[in-house]
């Protein structure tokens, strides 16, 4: 370090033991430790090389097809479709989101049935055990739906789903519970219709009756609405709040698929807007010693 600063100061005292300056045009000697006399020498002279070397690489980038150019824009266009693809199913996600909708408040609308055998029926007609797949007790079939649900209840309330920034999806009603917690500063983030800290299930009048729609064969509907109690029907327990929850979670998972493909879409258009910059053209260049091959790829023969 010594000799060095010792060797610049020597050549600031001599002016006529430094290097003239490599500017264009310049005769001018060079600062100590610099190839030029100024910043503009070198920036002239990089403007030079620019001028001089880059429209060559550009006709030469022209000139031969870029493979890899091609793939990305077929990558793009499946990106595309598969956008409108996502955006078709959340439109039809949206459109039985409210059929839903409709469905419970028509089976809200329906009379309640006195029948005794109905509802003696209802409440008795089988009578096993199965095992609860949370806790593994063992528990009567007509109420395991109540007790998985408490289950649910009780052990989703110690997993912590939060997040700095309240959710915001344009056009999107009752999806996340996003309620501000001011101790932890953050937002619950769990969906709104089974959040068991944030959202209470109503409580269940007497009169109530249950309004789930019947089905056949698991999937055929048949137009009819369970008509027992509400309190009484173990058969259907939160049946609104389960459909709910299923057509929420599917909008939730169109929301992430859209998300990730914007973020696949942005991926591939920042790599083809960098394989033709001025800096990638600059500083790599590509021999193509066989004019009859496109794709310079490394392959592997099979």
């Amino acid at each position: 370090m010594e000799k060095s600063e010792d060797s610049e100061q020597s050549d600031a005292e001599n002016p006529a033991s430094l290097r003239q300056c490599l500017g264009p045009g310049c005769v001018h000697p060079t600062r100590p430790g610099s190839k030029y006399c100024s910043d503009d020498c070198g920036m002239k002279l990089a403007a030079d090389r620019i001028y001089a070397i880059l429209p060559k690489r550009i006709q030469q980038w022209q000139k031969s097809p870029c493979i890899a150019e091609e793939h990305g824009k077929k990558m793009l266009e499946h990106i595309h479709r598969e956008q409108q693809d996502t955006h078709t199913r959340l439109k039809d996600i949206e459109c039985h989101f409210h059929e839903l909708e409709a469905i419970i408040q028509r089976g809200k609308q329906q009379a309640v049935c006195k029948d005794e055998k109905s509802n003696k029926h209802g409440r008795n007609s089988v009578n096993l055990q199965i095992f609860c797949v949370s806790c593994g007790q063992s528990i009567n079939t007509q109420v395991a739906l109540l007790h998985m649900e408490h289950c649910f209840a009780k052990y989703e309330r110690k997993l912590s789903f939060r997040s700095m920034y309240p959710t915001c999806v344009e056009g999107a009603t009752r999806l996340f519970c996003d309620v501000y917690d001011p101790r932890s500063k953050r937002y619950c983030k769990r969906l709104q219709v089974l959040c068991p800290e944030h959202s209470k299930d109503p409580k269940v009048q007497a009169d109530e009756v249950c309004g789930c729609p019947l089905v056949n064969n698991v999937f055929e509907p048949t137009g009819n609405f369970c008509c027992l109690p509400k309190h009484l029907c173990n058969r259907h327990y939160c049946w609104e709040k389960l459909r709910r929850a299923e057509v929420d979670l599917e909008r939730v998972r169109m929301l992430l698929k859209l998300e990730e493909l914007v973020k696949q879409e942005h991926k591939v258009r920042t790599a083809m807007k960098n394989r033709a910059g001025l800096l990638a053209l600059m500083l790599h260049q590509t021999i193509q010693h066989d004019p009859l091959t496109t794709d310079l790829r490394s392959r592997v023969d099979s």
